[in-house]
């Protein structure tokens, strides 16, 4: 019984203190500034700008060049299955090995090839990306300034930062504007 009396009265200072400090905060909170939020559809932004839609073009280009070497790869690869195939009946035990060899260094060599290209289109993109969100946050930080915002936020943002706002607060086509007019 004597615990739940001093249980009881700590619970009741806790309470004390709480109240205390929302009195004493609560004024603080009156006299700061308004917050204004805003969203910009960052993926909409790239589609609909001419620095977006030359970012992607860009990226677009890199791809189809690794791919043309890749698709190389893969016609002699192609051949050289189709030419065992045919031949298979009349090559001798070793030559038939040695062309099986061959065959198998020429998928592993592939393989290590698409990898290394895979490697490649990632960091290209990144590095296309990294340039258009650099650029895209300047102009953010200008159209929010002239609009006084306090936060923007990144409606496509990985791990569903936003899942509604009301369309006044979209920023978005303030912003592709804004971009337009920086773009050459």
């Amino acid at each position: 019984m004597r615990e739940t009396g001093l249980r009881e009265r700590r619970i009741e200072a806790v309470v004390g203190i709480v109240l205390a400090g929302m009195v004493w905060i609560a004024p603080a909170v009156h006299a700061a500034d308004a917050v204004k939020i805003g969203y910009v559809d960052a993926q909409k932004v790239l589609d609909n700008t001419k620095a977006g839609k030359k970012s992607k073009e860009s990226l677009e280009e890199f791809l189809k060049s690794r791919q043309k070497i890749i698709d190389l790869d893969e016609s002699e690869i192609k051949q050289l299955q189709e030419d065992l195939s045919r031949q298979a009946a009349v090559l001798s035990p070793d030559a038939r090995r040695e062309k099986e060899e061959t065959l198998q260094r020429k998928v592993m060599d592939y393989q290590r090839r698409a990898g290394e290209m895979n490697k490649e289109v990632q960091a290209k993109k990144k590095e296309v990306l990294d340039k258009f969100n650099k650029d895209l946050e300047g102009i953010v930080k200008k159209v929010a300034e002239q609009g006084g915002y306090t936060f923007v936020i990144d409606r496509n943002a990985e791990g569903g930062v936003l899942l509604y706002a009301k369309e006044s607060f979209d920023l978005t086509d303030a912003v592709v504007k804004e971009f337009e007019k920086t773009s050459p």
